[in-house]
């Protein structure tokens, strides 16, 4: 058996790298003997950005590391002795593993099948309850040079000199000769297992660094190590895409980008991307913001700005240019919708399942995020890239969200009057908002400022947001701003103070530093963190209490989705509702939930399963 020994800041560590039929089981067996908590660390063959990822046959385990604080043993599985060593360690339902992020989580399931779920405990979650921000840096090198000593950080760039050296000179260019190296480079390479055993042996050491610093809100490990493991259970299990439908509305969206490109190119002579399509409008006198060098900007925003402009009789534009701009939204709305389309097929593995990651402390708030493919930036609005997703035979997916839930938190944060009588009294809030700002006979346009006013003032907007938002001018704005100050007195104060904290602590005690740059977000911060809080307390009551846990099919904001036997959808539904209605500091938290049917996004009538 081949030993490496390496002493950093005056820790020594041991790693152990057995060949192929030199393993010795005793040796193993003395080492992990009686250690409650072991590091867990994988290496695999390269995943591709796009693609099923663990899920794909791209897919595949190269090693597999455990360790104590200060021995690592590095295990081959193409060795059948390491193998059946590493899979009865991995599925024992005694062991308890630290690992940094679920990569390693899902290698396993994706290799052995094995299902770690709760026995295991992640430093990259407690890196973000320690310090939300992620500019503060959470990858393991970072953490263990900024807690420990930089060990880790030689090792990797030992490795890395290794691949560049033994790379081909066809795949030194870039950082080629890294995905070349993590591929190829033999399992038994010195730099290789040196470096993969440290980093289970620093994961290991990691971890009571930073339970220490969680020490004052230590309730909330227990709580997010669980969601993460909910999370992970849902990658595993996997969303059904109906394919033939997502195709479909592929090839058509396709066409009308097509379409209005041409149109573009043939009267303008340049594609709809080109910066020439700005010229072509300025010398149209197209108004706008303009860029550094001023150019018209064509984003979305600008060409929102503009139909609302011409729909409302603010701006008037010969034909041919309002239907050049017509042309270029089809464009830049074609675009995103075959951006997500094709993402959902390339992402789909063999039987047609998608296995999105869900980061389950992304946001500093602690809101959640999902990628590959990044399903929380599908719209209600527009159920067509929903409808993508579906539920399996002989079940229904069940939605529920909060009702104006950050409303309520502000109500209930700030104790502001006002704003808690309408709550109280069950009034429409944007309506009941319009009274206040404009009278009983308040227009519909007076309504929709109004309600912009509202969650501008919520998310730590001003008269700027106000502004971008609803196409006011800058005096209507600072008029509706200050109107809704001065209605709302008691959120207006509990702002000010939030801006003058160093760090928001939560009420659920999680801690969120200021940022300096934006002191006003604060209000917000404390705001959408505890909203975020109420939809996790709902979840885990749903999950523990009442069985569900493996109906939980996705969270995206507000919202949670359950996937259920189509002949229980009902009574879920209920019981759905009735955990997520609830009251905070006496405010009423309320829910609708409905059930969606067959899938995720429910189209119109008329169109049926037609794109």
């Amino acid at each position: 058996m081949v030993t490496y020994d390496r002493t950093h800041h005056g820790h020594r560590m041991v790693v152990h790298a057995p060949r192929p039929g030199a393993f010795d089981p005793a040796a193993f067996g003395r080492d992990v003997a009686g250690q409650a908590m072991l590091g867990l660390d994988v290496e695999t063959r390269p995943l591709p950005d796009t693609g099923p990822g663990h899920f794909g046959p791209a897919a595949g385990l190269r090693l597999v590391q455990v360790a104590t604080p200060t021995i690592g043993w590095v295990l081959d599985p193409a060795d059948p002795a390491q193998r059946a060593t590493a899979v009865d360690l991995l599925a024992d339902p005694a062991r308890r593993f630290v690992t940094h992020t679920n990569f390693d989580v899902l290698a396993i399931w994706s290799a052995f099948g094995i299902a770690l779920g709760q026995r295991v405990i992640d430093t990259h979650l407690l890196s973000k309850l320690v310090n939300p921000d992620e500019r503060a840096g959470h990858g393991l090198k970072t953490l263990t040079a900024r807690h420990l000593d930089d060990g880790l950080v030689v090792a990797e760039q030992v490795l890395h000199a290794r691949m560049q050296a033994l790379a081909p000179a066809t795949h030194r260019a870039g950082g080629r000769w890294k995905t070349w190296g993590w591929a190829n480079l033999p399992t038994d390479d010195p730099a290789y297992v040196v470096y993969a055993g440290l980093d289970a042996i620093y994961v290991r050491r990691l971890l009571p660094v930073l339970m220490k610093a969680c020490a004052p809100f230590s309730h909330l490990v227990h709580l997010e190590q669980w969601l993460a493991a909910q999370s992970t259970g849902i990658t595993i299990r996997g969303l059904a895409l109906d394919q033939p439908y997502t195709r479909r509305l592929l090839d058509q969206t396709e066409t009308t980008h097509h379409h209005a490109d041409q149109v573009i190119r043939t009267t303008v002579g340049c594609a709809a991307t080109s910066p020439a399509f700005a010229t072509w409008l300025d010398s149209h006198q197209v108004p706008g913001p303009r860029t550094a060098t001023g150019r018209l900007q064509v984003s979305a925003d600008t060409l929102a700005a503009l139909a609302r402009d011409l729909d409302t009789g603010r701006l008037t534009l010969p034909t041919d240019v309002r239907a050049m701009l017509t042309a270029r939204r089809h464009v830049a709305a074609t675009s995103n919708t075959i951006a997500n389309l094709r993402s959902f097929l390339t992402a789909a593995d063999t039987a047609g399942r998608l296995h999105p990651q869900i980061n389950t402390l992304r946001a500093r708030t602690g809101r959640m995020s999902i990628t590959n493919p990044a399903l929380q930036t599908l719209k209600k609005t527009d159920p067509r890239l929903r409808h993508c997703l579906r539920a399996d035979p002989g079940h229904t997916l069940i939605s529920c969200d909060f009702s104006q839930v950050e409303v309520r938190v502000t109500a209930a944060l700030s104790r502001d009057r006002a704003l808690t009588r309408v709550l109280l009294d069950g009034a429409d809030i944007h309506d009941a908002t319009s009274r206040l700002l404009f009278g009983p006979g308040f227009t519909k346009a007076q309504r929709t400022l109004a309600k912009r006013a509202t969650f501008g003032t919520i998310y730590g907007g001003g008269i700027g947001a106000l502004m971008n938002a609803t196409g006011a001018t800058q005096q209507v704005a600072a008029d509706v701003v200050n109107r809704w100050r001065a209605a709302y007195p008691g959120v207006a104060a509990y702002s000010r103070h939030m801006a003058t904290v160093p760090v928001v602590v939560t009420g659920s005690g999680r801690r969120i530093p200021a940022d300096p740059d934006r002191p006003y977000a604060n209000a917000n911060y404390a705001v959408q963190s505890t909203a975020r809080d109420l939809l996790v307390a709902a979840v885990y009551e749903l999950a523990t209490h009442h069985g569900l846990h493996e109906a939980l099919w996705l969270f995206v904001h507000d919202e949670v989705i359950l996937h259920v036997p189509t002949t229980r959808a009902e009574d879920v539904r209920r019981l759905l509702e009735t955990t997520m209605t609830t009251t905070f500091r006496g405010i009423p938290i309320t829910a609708d939930a409905e059930i969606l049917g067959t899938h995720w996004g429910t189209l119109p009538p008329t169109t049926g399963d037609a794109p």
